[in-house]
């Protein structure tokens, strides 16, 4: 056996009965403050990403959450150094990058303005290597949330021993992962960007709805996508001088954007919470592989859990969002 793979194992086996137990067919809810947290994103053509990245580097200065890292899903020319010009932005220098395991293109009108803030220095790995090596690391469970794509998830899933663990992606999952949170799917059937618009894609949600070993959270398009996320950032940034402000008017928005992926990450910080007014309830999804389109169906004994808002007031939702994006702003 080699070396490394040894040294592996006895880490593997030290650290993993220091982690929280959680039953197969249960979600696994954490509130702990400094929670471990993976943040996939696709962070591209649309602006809702940079909102979402912000209110989760705010949630880590608040200690709600503990950003690991934030993985790409996925590539296109500056991407990474445009990552990490809104990390060092965001005073998050220490926060690696994941570079998608999966060559899926794509371009963005914000990219080149968040560049010009790189300093070349950034952490930057394989995102599955980087998942594999947050998992083996952590002494404590790891919660994940994709607002794009779930191909790296699936990579991470059939990923093999490495010098990071002597497991297998499925044993290591079971063994060091929290709660999966997927933003994407249409109640109750049709066609979300993130489960139908990139071949790939296509499969990788299949594959890991059928194969994730516990019971996933899917934040619906039509729960998120009714609430906007920044508009009350450009109502005091006039001046134009705040990143996500510059992002949000590249991207053609004077008002905010949809906020499909900032709701996601805003209630998986917070594990669906009190403080996110919403709920959750089993179902279970299908996938057409050819072409994304879902069905999800309401089963009380299902697989999976949806989520679902409880107040009627649009402007709740809208307001606690801003309040975090607005918390980090640099407006001088």
């Amino acid at each position: 056996m080699k070396k490394w793979l040894i040294i592996a194992l006895i880490l593997a086996c030290a650290s993993c009965s220091q982690v929280e137990d959680r039953a197969e067919n249960e979600l696994f809810l954490n509130t702990s403050p400094n929670k471990p947290l993976i943040l996939d994103v696709d962070f591209s053509t649309d602006v809702d990403d940079v909102c979402a990245v912000r209110i989760a580097t705010a949630l880590d200065d608040k200690g709600v959450i503990d950003l690991k890292c934030v993985g790409y899903s996925v590539r296109g020319e500056n991407n990474l150094q445009a990552m990490r010009g809104m990390l060092l932005h965001e005073g998050k220098d220490d926060v690696p990058i994941g570079r998608s395991s999966v060559d899926i293109p794509d371009t963005s009108p914000y990219w080149s303005l968040m560049t010009r803030h790189d300093d070349g220095k950034g952490e930057v790995m394989d995102a599955v290597k980087l998942y594999r090596k947050i998992l083996a690391e952590s002494k404590r469970r790891v919660d994940i949330i994709t607002t794009g794509y779930v191909t790296n998830i699936e990579l991470l899933l059939k990923s093999e021993p490495d010098e990071y663990s002597p497991l297998t992606g499925e044993e290591l999952i079971k063994q060091k992962c929290g709660q999966l949170y997927i933003v994407g799917g249409v109640f109750p059937e049709g066609y979300d960007n993130n489960f139908f618009f990139a071949k790939p894609a296509r499969a990788a949600i299949d594959y890991v709805n059928r194969n994730w070993p516990y019971p996933i959270v899917y934040f619906l398009a039509q729960v998120g996508g009714p609430m906007i996320c920044g508009a009350g950032l450009q109502a005091i940034d006039r001046e134009n001088k705040d990143i996500v402000s510059q992002a949000l008017t590249a991207f053609g928005t004077s008002t905010g954007r949809y906020a499909w992926d900032p709701y996601g990450v805003w209630c998986a910080a917070y594990a669906c919470g009190e403080v996110n007014k919403t709920g959750l309830r089993r179902a279970d999804l299908e996938i057409r592989v050819n072409d994304g389109y879902n069905k999800f169906y309401v089963n009380p004994d299902g697989r999976h859990y949806i989520n679902y808002r409880l107040c009627d007031d649009d402007n709740y939702y809208n307001s606690a969002m801003d309040s975090i994006v607005i918390s980090k702003a640099k407006l001088q």
